[in-house]
């Protein structure tokens, strides 16, 4: 009777941690697929309210920063932030003259908090690599929201991108977002203790069968 419901016990424990961990895979799945759609119903429409002509006009050298088309655009950014209130970075880039170069155009202020912790920020006509990041490449074509989550020196981030386009339909920016992805990483932890839970009570349930088999070979 005991080894009964020593099995059956463990049983359980095996399938609830088994369906913890199957849960908490949804979870971030959803909600990772849920941030990325979010993010780029933001950008895609943030960028209509981007004045195109004014953006061209904002020179990429370190002047660019006193002209009124800069500030005003800056100002339009943090109108965006302020709408969106969990997104920590908005951004314009530019394509250069190196294939997966761009260059920031316009970005506008960090948050209170980021700048307290000492956070960089980008400035204007700061050229990023985005060479392995194919859905910031990508935004020049659509909307587009990353795949997985990116790390770079501002932080640990999920970003969604939309072109910023003309009226002959021709790209001439990127709109990009950033929002925290710390919870992302708070889930996965989560997901592999539920893995290594359902892992450990598999493990034991199988003792409980092997041991007894052992133990008869070993009396006959």
């Amino acid at each position: 009777m005991r080894r009964f419901l020593g099995i059956f016990i463990t049983v359980v424990l095996f399938l609830l941690a088994m369906g913890n961990f199957i849960f908490s895979q949804y979870r971030l799945q959803s909600s990772f697929q849920q941030t990325q759609e979010r993010l780029m119903l933001i950008t895609a429409n943030a960028a209509l309210s981007i004045d195109v002509e004014a953006l061209q006009k904002v020179p990429l050298v370190q002047r660019g920063e006193g002209t009124p088309e800069y500030q005003a655009i800056t100002q339009k950014l943090i109108a965006i932030k302020k709408i969106n209130p969990t997104l920590k970075y908005v951004y314009i880039m530019t394509a250069t003259d190196q294939p997966g170069i761009l260059q920031y155009v316009v970005d506008a202020d960090p948050l209170p908090q980021i700048i307290t912790a000492g956070c960089s920020t980008a400035l204007h006509g700061d050229k990023y690599d985005a060479r392995e990041l194919p859905d910031l490449i990508n935004a020049y074509d659509r909307p587009t929201a990353d795949r997985k989550v990116t790390t770079d020196e501002w932080g640990t981030f999920i970003s969604g991108y939309a072109p910023i386009q003309d009226v002959f339909g021709k790209t001439v920016g990127i709109l990009g977002v950033d929002t925290d992805a710390a919870w992302v990483g708070l889930m996965q932890k989560k997901i592999n203790l539920s893995g290594r839970l359902a892992l450990g009570t598999g493990f034991l349930f199988l003792l409980s069968f092997i041991i007894p088999i052992i133990r008869r070979r070993a009396i006959s």
